[in-house]
């Protein structure tokens, strides 16, 4: 056996080790790259969803602030009671004072707000609103309103507010409602004002406007509520001037700022490089035409992104070293038995089937089981070397008995030549015949060394044979039958012969009438059937065939396989067996009369013919 012995440093533990441990980074680098970009979006979008929800907080909240006071200006715009007493006339002015006090009153119920200020006594009520009337001269209590106006609640004339820009704006009635900041000399300090014209209800006259003025501590206050962490807000008015921020002060101009001029060019959230950093600017309209701006770094948006990249690199890290150490440790159990196992098979003395294969427990199913398979492999190769060799000897031994058989036929053959020539020259032809059969019969006996004839040469050849039994028994009858397509058939030398003598020698020893001999040829499919039959005495068919399936002829019982009887029975049986395979050979049938044996042999020739009918011979 030749064994390949492995050439350089590879190895099954390097083959399988690098690609793993390859595919095993691979996929430890993509999972921990997507876990790393999944969590740096979570972080980073929970971040801008923090400052996006804290600027719809001030937005929600200012918006009602702002709501409020024009609910309140529509409430006294609208209001049927307050028309009544702007729309009352009066001949002295003091007749006016009480209604005067009615309309203060209903101000001041407007302008309170039921909530106790933080550092006055828990009595006093917190003046939420400024609620203030500037009448026209044509309001019915014109005469008892206050002559200038006042950052208060109250009734003022609007004689002075006449140039304002907000008052122009009304006064033209390009817009319903005005809003501006405004300081005033108050300890209140910064205020936001809304102011929306009044008319009357009947016939649309100006009456006055309605000023609703609210301390900017208000909006302050909601600004505090939704601080950011990083970044700040920005609360601009129609003018782009600063209402609110944590950077900047009340009333500033923010037109030329960076933050405004990027919006302004987008009209949208954006994404800005401001003073050298980017910022992220989201905005929101309010209904007043007022806008309010949230500004967070980008850094602080994504302040954890090299956090959670370091703590995945540490960790893709860690479970490589994890990974490679208990792939070492797996790859070393698997291939480590079956280094060994290969190792043992390349000893000569294993290989050589000198020893077995050792069996060895690695803890692995599957290695075990390939060891122990393959040392019943090597104990079956071993069987069939040496059925193949024992086979290879007993062919020899078979074809050297038969030319050891044919060595005296080729003199005897010269010698019944001889005797033949001088029946001739006596005149005595029947003997001549005789002698010519049995010559026919060495002849055909010797057959030039070949092992595989046709079917029509072995048909000549017992012939002769019979032909010469015949000469001895006068009551013996023979018939042949043989499809004329099958005589090419080839088939093992000296097949039929021996069956032929059988039949004579022990089917027909205590018969001296009615004996015959029938042979015929078939085909089934690919096998080529042979059938020689005799109505002689019989014998028990389950026997022989027990008997042909004994290797050593010696052993069986019976007469006819002895080796002393010619070739025997069984010599042609092995005989087809060994050229032709286990499938094949001989094979007792049942018999209404006398015995049956048939031939299976593979169907070959060396041509194909067209005919197949039958050649009979008598």
């Amino acid at each position: 056996m030749r064994i390949h012995k492995w050439k350089g440093s590879s190895r099954l533990l390097s083959r399988l080790s690098l690609p793993i441990f390859v595919l095993i980074v691979t996929f430890i680098a993509l999972f921990a790259t997507a876990a790393s970009y999944i969590l740096i979006r979570v972080q980073n979008d929970h971040t801008l969803k923090l400052a996006e929800q804290s600027m719809k907080f001030v937005y929600m909240n200012a918006g009602y602030q702002f709501d409020t006071m024009n609910n309140v200006a529509a409430f006294i715009a609208t209001n049927q009671s307050i028309e009544n007493l702007l729309e009352s006339t009066y001949q002295e002015p003091f007749d006016a004072v009480d209604d005067f006090y009615i309309l203060q009153a209903n101000l001041q119920n407007l302008s309170l707000l039921s909530l106790l200020n933080d550092f006055r006594s828990q009595e006093a009520v917190q003046q939420s609103y400024v609620v203030s009337v500037a009448l026209e001269p044509g309001a019915g209590l014109y005469e008892m309103a206050t002559n200038h106006f006042y950052p208060v609640t109250g009734i003022f004339k609007s004689d002075d507010l006449k140039n304002q820009p907000w008052f122009r704006g009304l006064s033209s009635k390009e817009r319903q409602t005005e809003w501006w900041g405004e300081r005033t000399d108050r300890p209140e300090g910064a205020m936001i004002y809304s102011a929306r014209r009044k008319t009357s209800l009947k016939d649309g006259r100006s009456i006055g406007t309605v000023i609703v003025g609210a301390n900017i501590r208000s909006i302050q206050s909601v600004f505090r509520n939704a601080e950011l962490e990083q970044g700040y807000h920005l609360l601009l008015d129609e003018s782009k001037r600063v209402i609110f921020s944590e950077r900047y002060s009340f009333l500033e101009s923010a037109d030329e700022l960076p933050v405004v001029r990027a919006l302004d060019a987008s009209k949208e959230s954006i994404i800005a490089n401001i003073d050298g950093e980017k910022q992220r600017v989201m905005s929101e309209t309010f209904e007043n035409g007022w806008r309010l701006l949230t500004i967070v770094p980008e850094s602080h948006i994504s302040r954890y992104t090299l956090v959670i990249s370091a703590i995945g690199a540490a960790s893709v890290a860690a479970a490589l070293l994890i990974a490679g150490f208990w792939l070492r440790r797996i790859v070393v159990r698997v291939t480590v038995p079956i280094t060994r196992l290969v190792t043992t098979i390349q000893r000569l003395e294993v290989s050589g089937f000198k020893e077995t294969l050792p069996q060895q427990k690695s803890g692995i199913y599957e290695v075990d089981e390939l060891s122990q398979t393959f040392g019943s492999m090597l104990v079956t190769l071993h069987g069939l070397i040496e059925k193949s060799f024992e086979e290879e000897l007993e062919r020899r031994e078979l074809q050297l008995e038969l030319l050891h058989a044919q060595i005296n036929p080729h003199f005897i053959y010269n010698t019944l030549d001889l005797i033949n020539c001088r029946a001739i020259m006596a005149g005595d032809m029947e003997s001549s015949k005789i002698v010519r059969s049995l010559a026919n019969v060495f002849r055909f006996s010797l057959n030039r060394g070949q092992t595989l004839i046709s079917l029509e040469e072995e048909i000549k050849q017992v012939e002769a044979y019979l032909h010469i039994q015949k000469m001895m028994m006068d009551h013996l009858q023979v018939v042949i039958q043989v499809p004329v397509g099958l005589l090419q058939a080839r088939m093992v030398h000296l097949t039929l012969q021996p069956l032929a003598e059988n039949a004579i020698v022990h089917g027909f020893t205590d018969r001296q009438s009615d004996c015959r001999i029938t042979i015929t040829a078939r085909l089934e499919g690919k096998l080529l059937l042979l059938h020689v039959e005799d109505n002689g005495t019989g014998c028990d068919v389950e026997r022989m065939n027990e008997a042909l399936q004994e290797k050593p002829a010696s052993e069986s019982g019976i007469k006819f396989l002895e080796p002393g009887n010619g070739y025997g029975m069984m010599n042609v049986h092995r005989r087809i067996q060994l050229h032709c395979g286990k499938a094949y050979g001989l094979h007792y049938l049942p018999a209404a009369k006398g015995t049956c044996v048939e031939v299976v042999l593979p169907f070959y020739s060396d041509s194909i013919l067209p005919g197949m009918g039958a050649a009979s011979y008598v």
